[in-house]
């Protein structure tokens, strides 16, 4: 082998060796974004079963099968804190729906993490079966 060829090769193995290297950190840091966003999309949903599950678990339903606002947000705000979550609902003008929204604050992504329900008083098991048939 001449010298100019050992220096091309020396070339190509050092260029290739740099792609390769840049291919593995790429994937080795998608890797881990997706993990982390695994992480905040799991976080978001605990919360969201927190809440159903308090809301399922205290008979706030009145007779009419309507919420009370104020036992409901006597609730949801007696939940845990979470420093990374935003958490935040909204009767529906009818009375028998509320709307929870929780928003991750503290994301790097690009694209917001939020999720929201409709729970209803009905829809968790709070109605006599009489209340659901007359609806």
């Amino acid at each position: 082998m001449t010298l100019a060829e050992v220096v091309v090769s020396a070339v190509i193995l050092g260029i290739s060796s740099q792609v390769s290297l840049q291919g593995w950190s790429r994937t080795s840091q998608a890797a881990s974004t997706s993990a982390r966003t695994d992480q905040q999309v799991r976080l978001l949903e605990q919360r969201l079963l927190a809440s159903r599950r308090a809301l399922t678990s205290a008979p706030f339903a009145a007779v009419d099968c309507r919420w009370d606002p104020e036992a409901v947000v006597g609730v949801l705000e007696g939940l845990p804190k979470d420093a990374d979550l935003e958490a935040s609902w909204q009767f529906q003008p009818s009375g028998d729906g509320l709307w929870l929204v929780i928003e991750l604050t503290a994301s790097e992504a690009s694209i917001p993490f939020k999720r929201s329900q409709l729970f209803t008083p009905a829809g968790l098991g709070h109605c006599p079966r009489e209340a659901n048939d007359a609806l």
